[in-house]
């Protein structure tokens, strides 16, 4: 029987890539009867899912995204994606995340490292990651008294949704409730124009309507607080593995880059890019109808050995780095790519720095697939009184 037929979310959940591995071999374009999808896990075939729109657009119809936050941008194609992008692309531009942001991202790692730094450890995730990411995004989006557990419960109520194949009337009204919620606070923010240099004022100030922006804003809860989180733990965890590239990060700007497109290659937050079939399409010896439902498994090809050799090792300085596909490709290329980049510049080497005797106290545990990262990082260091 193919590996794909009977594939579901739960067989892929704990790790994913030894049957992604198995799909790469013996069935690159794979139709998985319980996901309702194609499962395309190759390096190059994703690449040309992904730069073809004509052929695999990204405005599916029927799509548990749009059920669960609105039209967002990541699901549309040609004038309408330029239209919703343009309008929000000017605050994470990378020079306006480095000149309008860095500091500040700095001042809130700073603020979370002086309550965790007495106490000889913490968990890294729940004490560190996860408040300096929603603290990170609510700042930058323009709602600075949304809390840490709102956020976490709306990008947990969102990404549910995504993920809703059955159905479940619960998570639908989870998700409802969470969307309600999000649009009364955007619609109140856009009323008064936004505050300075933030996504809300740029959005107000474009054609986009209050519902427009409300949508965006959702998408940037899910995905732009989940992805910088889970890729600063693993960062951290890989740096305490491996001291000698830690040595040369501290050293090296270019040598902190290269491992932060090293973690984001071998983790692939956000491991799966959902398209639509807008015309048949034959692949080797399948045929793909118009409508068909896919998914380009961007964080298979990260770990294609066709592409990327001895891919389960942790390799900053390994050839063809820069062609990894973390941050998808084209026009799609993640909107978020300079903050989330940014906000692991900042928050890695203070780390590193603030917590003296830094290390692991218990390994991390990796689940997820479509948005995959470590549930907890428990860690150990020398306190460090506060003056």
């Amino acid at each position: 029987m193919a590996i794909a037929t009977r594939l579901g979310s739960d067989d892929l959940y704990r790790d994913p890539f030894p049957i992604y591995r198995r799909l790469r071999d013996d069935e690159p374009w794979a139709w998985s009867e319980r996901l309702g999808v194609w499962l395309v896990s190759r390096y190059d075939d994703v690449v040309f899912v992904d730069e073809h729109p004509e052929i695999f657009t990204a405005h599916q119809r029927e799509s548990l995204a749009e059920r669960a936050m609105g039209l967002v941008m990541i699901r549309t194609d040609g004038d309408a994606h330029r239209r919703l992008r343009a309008a929000v692309d000017g605050p994470l531009k990378r020079r306006n995340v480095r000149q309008r942001w860095s500091a500040e991202l700095l001042g809130i790692a700073g603020e979370l490292l002086a309550r965790i730094a007495p106490q000889g450890g913490c968990d890294l995730v729940r004490d560190f990651a996860a408040p300096f990411a929603a603290r990170s995004l609510t700042r930058v989006i323009g709602l600075p008294e949304v809390t840490t557990e709102q956020v976490v419960e709306w990008s947990g109520a969102f990404i549910a949704g995504l993920s809703n194949h059955a159905g479940d009337p619960a998570v639908w009204r989870r998700c409802d409730r969470a969307r309600a919620e999000v649009g009364a606070l955007v619609a109140a923010e856009v009323g008064t124009g936004g505050r300075e240099g933030s996504v809300i004022a740029a959005m107000a100030n474009s054609p986009l309507s209050v519902e427009e922006i409300a949508t965006q804003v959702r998408l940037m809860l899910s995905g732009g607080f989940n992805e910088p989180w889970h890729a600063l733990t693993t960062l951290v965890w890989q740096l305490l593995r491996h001291p000698e590239i830690a040595w040369d990060v501290h050293e090296d700007s270019g040598a902190l880059d290269a491992a932060i497109a090293e973690t984001v290659r071998w983790l692939t937050p956000i491991g799966a890019l959902p398209r639509q079939l807008a015309v048949d399409h034959h692949a080797g010896d399948v045929t793909l109808r118009a409508g068909d439902k896919l998914l380009a498994l961007a964080a298979s090809a990260n770990h294609d050995e066709r592409k990327f050799g001895d891919p389960e090792a942790f390799d900053p300085g390994r050839p063809g780095l820069g062609d990894h596909l973390a941050f998808s490709l084209g026009a799609h290329y993640c909107l978020g790519t300079y903050l989330a980049r940014e906000q692991l510049r900042v928050a890695a080497p203070l780390l590193l720095t603030r917590l003296p005797g830094l290390r692991v106290a218990e390994p991390p545990e990796f689940t997820g697939w479509m948005f995959r990262g470590p549930e907890a990082l428990q860690v150990r260091y020398d306190a460090v009184r506060q003056v």
